[in-house]
């Protein structure tokens, strides 16, 4: 109650931004997923005595129009980690505050430092996270803290629309289904198959934790995340015998390693927001972007390459907003490698297609893919081999794919067999005959390899027509 007296009752706002609607990295998906979990968080006001003002607007406009009506003392909002966009709206919001006598409260996300502040290592964030108390309001009565709106709400007819279509098979948003998908997920039995789970995309979609969505839109934090982990862990101790209690705690491990490795990645866009436009090793700015193949940049959006895998993960992406990580990299890989593909160009397209787009780990991550960042690894993957590996009998294939469902086991990866290729279903369906591969892939991405590499080191690298390598550019055909 001390800050109720000292600041004043509370009014929750969520302001709806033009231009972040119009960004081209922001989808209809995105905003609807946002609409779903705003009307669950207004229910929540309103049951602990509170209402949620959703206005339209770009937030200074907004916050100057409140403070207009009924004078603001503070605000309180989450330091994000962001597009440019919104970070330039947050300096400029900043600086008002200033201007205007008014209390800028940021709260720190995922352990990232900003500025001179120092980091915490990641074993210290996370015993930091699982011994802070996490407060749940849920069924108190906090009329007396919240403040009536001074303006009405804006109606759903005001908000722009997003560009782009909603997906029919992504996750719905609210707190609900968030906390539903941890207490799905974080049991001993589900841990001790995570690592066994995430590689095929048959397996990855019930057998990863699903969270990458909630985590996105802040519907749930790391926090809870780890002390969820930590929560199984203590009960594997309690029931497990020695041998089996430890290999729970490694595959715990392992799951948190891939939390690790998503705050390094938000930490390293924090240092280098460039990279929303950049790639983080210079020497690639411009070199896919002169060789640009619009033809295979539509075929790889619309799953029409005449590569099995690489098609059904884009018509799977097309339908959902989600495929699993192995299956991720694959793709970027794919496309940045195989079609030589600029980088950022697939990044902001898979910006849309992805429900659980961070832009903070998602731009960090197609330059380590696509090889123009300083990790030391090139993953340039074989799409043939790791359908082969992955989806050894063409299951998924054969649920993305209908023109192949003709075909059996793992022939339907075969692209000899594939090109042409058109079962009764997908006939009935009004679909065409599968196409014949745009790329040999493997020819295609040995070449690449070599191109990232000469580039890494500072070698003159022959554009993709030079008459030098004519006899391996034909591959690229």
């Amino acid at each position: 109650m001390a800050g109720v007296r000292s600041y004043g009752p509370v009014l929750p706002v969520y302001v709806h931004e033009p231009n972040l609607i119009s960004q081209p990295d922001v989808s209809r998906q995105h905003q609807v997923f946002v609409q779903e979990t705003l009307a669950e968080l207004r229910v929540e006001i309103e049951r602990l005595g509170g209402q949620l003002l959703e206005l339209v607007g770009e937030s200074l406009d907004v916050f100057k129009r409140l403070h207009r009506i009924t004078p603001i003392t503070r605000i309180w909002t989450h330091r994000e980690t962001t597009q440019n966009s919104q970070y330039e709206r947050d300096k400029q919001i900043k600086a008002w505050c200033q201007t205007a006598g008014i209390e800028l409260m940021e709260c720190e996300q995922n352990g990232v430092a900003r500025g001179e502040q120092a980091s915490l290592s990641f074993p210290d964030y996370f015993a930091q996270c699982v011994t802070r108390k996490l407060k749940d309001p849920t069924g108190t009565s906090l009329t007396n803290r919240f403040a009536k709106p001074p303006l009405p709400a804006a109606s759903p007819e005001s908000i722009p629309v997003a560009a782009g279509e909603d997906k029919p098979l992504r996750q719905r948003g609210g707190r609900t289904l968030a906390v539903n998908a941890m207490r799905s997920f974080f049991s001993i039995r589900s841990l001790q198959r995570y690592p066994f789970q995430i590689s095929s995309p048959n397996t990855a979609w019930n057998g990863c934790s699903r969270l990458s969505t909630y985590l996105a839109y802040g519907i749930i934090s790391d926090r809870e995340v780890f002390q969820a982990v930590d929560g199984v862990v203590s009960l594997g101790h309690e029931k497990l015998s020695p041998e089996s209690f430890q290999k729970l705690q490694e595959r715990a491990r392992f799951y948190l390693d891939r939390l690790m490795w998503r705050r390094q990645y938000i930490q390293t866009f924090e240092h280098h927001p460039e990279l929303e436009y950049r790639h983080m090793l210079p020497q690639f700015d411009g070199v896919r972007e002169s060789e640009f193949d619009s033809e295979r940049f539509e075929a790889w959006k619309a799953g029409r390459t005449g590569v099995p895998y690489i098609d059904a993960a884009m018509r799977c992406l097309r339908q959902t907003g989600w495929i699993n990580m192995r299956l991720r990299a694959t793709v970027v890989s794919f496309a940045t490698m195989n079609l030589w593909l600029p980088t950022l160009q697939v990044a902001r397209h898979l910006a849309r297609e992805f429900l659980d787009y961070e832009p903070a780990v998602h731009y960090p991550i197609h330059n380590v893919a696509s090889g123009t960042s300083s990790f030391d690894n090139l993953m340039v993957y074989d799409p043939i081999k790791q359908g082969i590996d992955n989806d050894s009998e063409g299951a998924f294939v054969r649920r993305w794919v209908p023109e192949l469902r003709a075909l059996k086991g793992v022939g339907i990866h075969d692209v000899t067999r594939t090109a042409g290729s058109l079962s009764d279903e997908a006939r009935g369906l009004g679909l065409l005959p599968y196409p014949a591969p745009i790329v040999d892939c493997r020819q295609a991405g040995k070449l690449a390899k070599q191109r990232v590499s000469d580039l890494r080191k500072g070698k003159n690298v022959p554009d993709g027509t030079s008459e030098a390598d004519a006899g391996t550019q034909l591959s690229l055909m």
